[in-house]
């Protein structure tokens, strides 16, 4: 016998044969070892005689394998129960070994679907959604914690047309989804977050300009500094100038080309995008005073690893591009100015904090994968389940 037919991936086992058939049978029996009764925990034990078990195994050679495992029915001499004592890598009541199962869930977890894998297998295709459900929750176990990140992403995410909101708590340190929540109100979060240890720890909290995440975090999060996140907070900037533009002049409305030659970083503008904004100039000469303040505000925002002491004269900034925000009478420059006045702090925080929400948005990229290869979940803990277990 070779030396690779005694290997079958678990411990515990002597090889006994193998017979040359198909499916290819290996006969082992479990080593020695101290067995006591599940019940009372006595070693008075009786034998009731040689017993068989089959179990599924990982292929050999392209050809499917059973492991016959060759042990004794016992019985307890002093609670009288009779069992089969534990056999390592196969769970009770399992007709297929741990490392079998484990390969099948890796196998449907990197794309291999339903259908074709339980052809491949020849097991039914219940029998792998049960397989792939048990070791995703397993390995989303692993990772539950009650005690909350000092770093912390929260961001809403839709599962599918006509469903509700669900919220992502990620931990931007680690680089991980924490929990995957329905609903995005305060009210809908609030029985989730109340029972989260350590609340009073959390230091950092980065969200998009969303007011029922601010009072959430006023609310559950006492000692957090609440930072915003940058692409939003320039994305809104930019939607209040370019809206502007378009009551200026209404025949840019749908002229991709004049937005986007706007709305792009001047430093990164080709030949081609430079002529067709001094041409646009031209055509309109209210866009160049408002093109320039648009873009020394994005510059503003973008300022990046600043201490306190250099933060103040950029906040002096922020408050006088506010103050002539308002006072400029355009309704899209005045909605802008109270906005930015009432996300002030926030938006300071930029300055100082490296943290963002492109972490968190990055997750949002991958759980519509998994959504999509599921066809959608009507049931919510399982697509909770499977996010924690690829992103957790």
């Amino acid at each position: 016998m070779t030396s690779l037919l005694n290997r079958i991936g678990i411990n515990g086992y002597r090889v006994l044969r193998t017979e040359a058939c198909l499916p290819l049978k290996i006969h082992v029996e479990p080593e020695a070892q101290a067995i006591s009764c599940p019940c009372c925990g006595g070693v008075r034990l009786h034998s009731k005689g040689r017993y068989r078990r089959q179990a599924r195994h990982l292929s050999r050679f392209g050809e499917p394998t059973r492991l016959v495992i060759h042990t004794r029915r016992l019985r307890c001499l002093g609670c009288r129960i009779t069992f089969v004592p534990p056999l390592p890598g196969i769970r009770a009541g399992r007709h297929s070994s741990e490392p079998f199962r484990e390969d099948a869930y890796r196998a449907h977890h990197n794309g291999i679907c339903v259908s074709t894998l339980a052809r491949i297998l020849h097991i039914g295709s219940a029998t792998i959604e049960r397989i792939y459900h048990q070791f995703t929750e397993r390995k989303a176990k692993e990772r539950t914690s009650l005690r909350v990140p000092m770093v912390l992403g929260i961001d809403e995410h839709t599962l599918h047309k006509g469903m509700r909101f669900a919220t992502t708590f990620v931990d931007l340190k680690n680089h991980r989804v924490f929990d995957v929540v329905p609903g995005r109100s305060p009210r809908e979060l609030a029985p989730f977050v109340s029972l989260l240890q350590g609340r009073e720890q959390v230091r950092v909290v980065c969200i998009d300009l969303s007011s029922p995440y601010r009072h959430l975090i006023r609310t559950w999060f006492p000692n957090a500094r609440i930072v915003a996140d940058r692409f939003h907070v320039v994305r809104i900037v930019i939607h209040h100038f370019l809206t502007l533009c378009r009551q200026i002049a209404p025949e840019i409305k749908n002229h991709r080309g004049c937005l986007a030659v706007l709305r792009k970083n001047p430093a990164k503008l080709s030949d081609a995008q430079k002529r067709r904004l001094r041409d646009l100039f031209e055509s309109y000469p209210v866009f160049k005073p408002l093109y320039e303040q648009m873009h020394r505000l994005r510059d503003l925002l973008n300022q990046k690893h600043k201490r306190k002491r250099e933060c103040r004269p950029l906040a002096r900034q922020l408050l006088d591009f506010i103050d002539r925000l308002a006072a400029s009478g355009f309704e899209p420059l005045v909605t802008l100015a109270n906005t930015l006045r009432s996300w002030a702090e926030p938006i300071a925080c930029m300055w100082r904090f490296t943290k963002n929400n492109g972490i968190t948005e990055g997750f949002h990229r991958k759980m519509k994968l998994i959504q999509r290869r599921a066809y959608g979940f009507r049931n919510f803990r399982n697509y909770q389940i499977r996010v924690l277990a690829a992103c957790g």
